[in-house]
C-alpha cells in the first residue's frame, strides 16, 4: 500500500534529512550542452566513416571528358550516376559502388522501363525498341540494384540503357556482372565502400543504326577496388561470346583510348599511372560466378 503523502511528509525521519543543496552555476549548463553536442557528433561521424571510409561519392573519381565540346548530362539517382548523350540516346558512362551487403538483395525485379523527365524526351523509348531485336541493355545491373525497391526501380531508367544484342546482354555480358557480383560478394563484412564500378558503349566508330537506336560496337566495364588499390577493365564486342572473361581485359588507358574519357583522375598521378597502364590477372580470382 502507499503511503500517505502527507504522512511522508511529516514523518520525523524525512524531517530529519539535511538541508543541503549544490549552488546552481549556469555555466554548468553550457558545459553539459556542449558535451552533448560533441557527442553527438562523434557518434555521427564515426557511423560516416564507417559506410564511406575514403570517399563521400563517386564524384572524385568519375571520368572527365577530354573534348570539352561534347554535351552530356550528368543525373544523380540514389545508388548510381549517369553521365547521358543526347546525341547517342544513352549514357557514356555509369558509375556506382558495390559492397558485400549490397550483394544478393530481395527487391523483386521492376515491371517496366520508364522515361527520365529531366532529359525531356530525348532518351529512347519502349517504341523505339519494338521490332529492333535489341535488348535493353542494363548499364548499372538491375541484381545489383536489388537492396532496395527503390534502386530497383531507378535502375530500369532508359538513362541507365543502351541497345544491346540479345545473345551479348544475356552471354558474355551477364557473366561479366555475375563475376564483380562474386568479387562483391567476396569482400570483407569491413569493406563498406566495397567496388567502385564504371561502365558504358563505346561511341567510335560510328554506332550502326537500327530505326531510332544507335547501337554501339563495343562496350566496357571498370571495376576498382580502393582498399587493395587494384582495377581490371574489360573490353567486349557487342556480339554472343564463349570467351573466358578473363580473356577480355584490357588496360584503363586503351579504354580511355577509344571513349575519350579520363578515368581515376581523382587519384594521385603515380597511383593512377600505374592502375591505368598495369594489366594484373592474378589481382583478381575468377571463378565461377555466384548467380544472382
Amino acid at each position: 500500500m502507499l503511503a500517505n503523502p502527507e504522512h511522508r511528509k511529516n514523518h520525523p525521519v524525512n524531517n530529519l534529512r539535511p538541508n543541503f543543496r549544490l549552488p546552481f552555476h549556469p555555466w554548468w549548463v553550457g558545459l553539459l550542452l556542449i558535451g552533448l553536442v560533441a557527442g553527438n557528433l562523434q557518434a555521427q561521424n564515426r557511423v560516416k566513416n564507417l559506410d564511406q571510409p575514403q570517399f563521400s561519392n563517386l564524384d572524385a573519381l568519375n571520368p572527365s571528358l577530354l573534348d570539352g565540346s561534347r554535351r552530356v548530362i550528368t543525373l544523380t539517382y540514389t545508388a548510381y550516376q549517369t553521365a547521358f548523350d543526347p546525341l547517342f540516346q544513352q549514357p557514356i558512362w555509369v558509375s556506382y559502388r558495390l559492397n558485400r551487403e549490397r550483394v544478393g538483395g530481395g527487391a523483386e525485379r521492376s515491371s517496366g522501363f520508364w522515361n527520365e523527365p529531366r532529359l525531356k524526351s530525348q532518351d529512347a523509348s519502349d517504341e523505339d525498341y519494338k521490332g529492333s531485336g535489341m535488348d535493353r541493355g542494363h548499364l548499372v545491373p538491375a541484381a545489383d540494384m536489388a537492396w532496395s525497391v527503390r534502386t530497383m526501380h531507378e535502375s530500369f531508367s532508359y538513362a541507365n540503357v543502351s541497345p544491346q544484342r540479345p545473345g551479348f546482354n544475356r552471354g558474355i555480358w551477364k557473366r561479366l556482372e555475375n563475376q564483380v557480383r562474386t568479387w562483391a560478394s567476396d569482400l570483407s563484412a569491413n569493406d563498406t565502400l566495397g567496388l567502385m564500378v564504371w561502365a558504358g558503349p563505346v561511341l567510335e566508330p560510328e554506332p550502326e543504326r537500327w530505326g531510332r537506336l544507335l547501337v554501339p560496337q563495343r562496350f566496357y566495364k571498370i571495376v576498382y577496388h580502393p582498399a587493395q588499390k587494384r582495377v581490371v577493365a574489360c573490353l567486349m564486342q557487342n556480339a554472343s561470346s564463349q570467351d573466358d572473361i578473363s580473356a577480355t581485359m584490357v588496360t584503363v588507358d586503351s579504354i580511355e583510348k577509344i571513349t575519350g574519357l579520363d578515368f581515376l583522375a581523382g587519384l594521385p598521378d603515380d597511383e593512377e599511372e600505374r592502375l591505368e597502364s598495369g594489366l594484373c590477372r592474378t589481382c583478381w580470382v575468377w571463378t565461377k560466378p555466384v548467380r544472382r
